[in-house]
């Protein structure tokens, strides 16, 4: 065999044992542990954690179950691994040591448990994705460890200060009395404060929309307990001034019939004045990017594709 062979040879075995052990970190799932400063993160890893690309999804509410993140898995793969978790006192994460305690709910513990995990998965630097409530959690954590940030993405993702997080409530608002009025949601007192939310509907550009039936999570599940202990740290949240130092490659999408309003993602874009922003609208798609996954998914990969070529 001569040498140009064999050097062809090599090539194609060294090849096909990439692909071998990319196939199996692309469709391995396994599940972990994090330890944070009083609390037990239990999370979820898809896809290639070796890749340089690390995605850590942070789910909305607060009170909210992260099973309806597990459709973001469809982003996993050889060149790139998706995280998961329960946020602190939800799902299969443990309560705080003080459970009744708003100190137990703060921002500032949300955004120390995304480092717990982060530190877990020893990645060096991580791409994050805030949904909702998770998007304020994402921006908070960005601004104490900017250099552990790759990139952030956000889809319906909370705003940068309280102002704003009133005035998107208030659009919500507005929108669920018009919905209870329509009998399309339940009245107030016919909700129990845990399990399917039950205003759900409200969330929706087509109110009759339900996750697919072959979605990973299905809908969350709700702790209206925790909403309120967070709510109460919220109510001095302002993150405009550091977050205007930041210079990352930031993706702000949201639907075009999300309750909350524009408003909400134009103060995200707005607040971001160093960063290089794309803001992307995206027509009949409410709160949840599960009604509209085609232009979502390809959207959200170009960025990743992206983000992942600039040194």
């Amino acid at each position: 065999m001569n040498i140009r062979k064999f050097l062809i040879c090599i090539a194609f075995f060294t090849l096909a044992m990439f692909l071998a052990v990319c196939q199996g970190n692309s469709t391995a799932v396994r599940e972990f542990d994090a330890q944070a400063s009083d609390v037990r993160l239990h999370g979820r890893i898809t896809g290639n954690l070796k890749s340089g690309c690390v995605l850590v999804a942070i789910n909305g509410g607060p009170g909210l179950t992260s099973n309806y993140m597990l459709d973001l898995e469809q982003l996993a793969g050889c060149d790139c691994a998706v995280v998961t978790y329960d946020q602190r006192g939800m799902g299969k994460s443990s309560e705080p040591m003080i459970p009744d305690s708003a100190d137990s709910y703060t921002l500032l513990k949300y955004a120390e448990d995304v480092e717990a995990i982060r530190q877990e998965l020893k990645a060096d630097r991580i791409h994050l994705f805030g949904h909702s409530f998770g998007g304020i959690v994402a921006m908070q954590y960005a601004v104490l460890y900017p250099e552990h940030v790759e990139s952030m993405i956000f889809f319906g993702g909370g705003p940068p200060t309280w102002e704003d997080i009133a005035t998107s409530q208030k659009n919500y608002s507005q929108r669920l009395q018009s919905l209870i009025q329509a009998g399309v949601i339940p009245s107030p007192e016919q909700w129990t404060g845990k399990g399917i939310d039950p205003v759900l509907p409200v969330y929706f550009s087509n109110q009759s929309f339900t996750f697919p039936a072959d979605s990973l999570g299905g809908p969350p599940t709700y702790n209206q307990v925790v909403n309120d202990l967070t709510y109460r740290d919220l109510r001095n949240v302002d993150l405009r001034d550091e977050l205007a130092k930041l210079q990352k490659r930031v993706l702000v999408m949201m639907g075009r019939d999300d309750p909350f309003g524009l408003q909400m993602a134009e103060a995200t874009r707005d607040a971001l004045t160093k960063a290089s922003v794309e803001f992307v609208v995206v027509e009949h798609c409410g709160h949840f990017w599960h009604e509209c996954p085609d232009t979502f998914y390809p959207r959200v990969r170009e960025f990743l594709r992206v983000s992942a070529s600039i040194p």
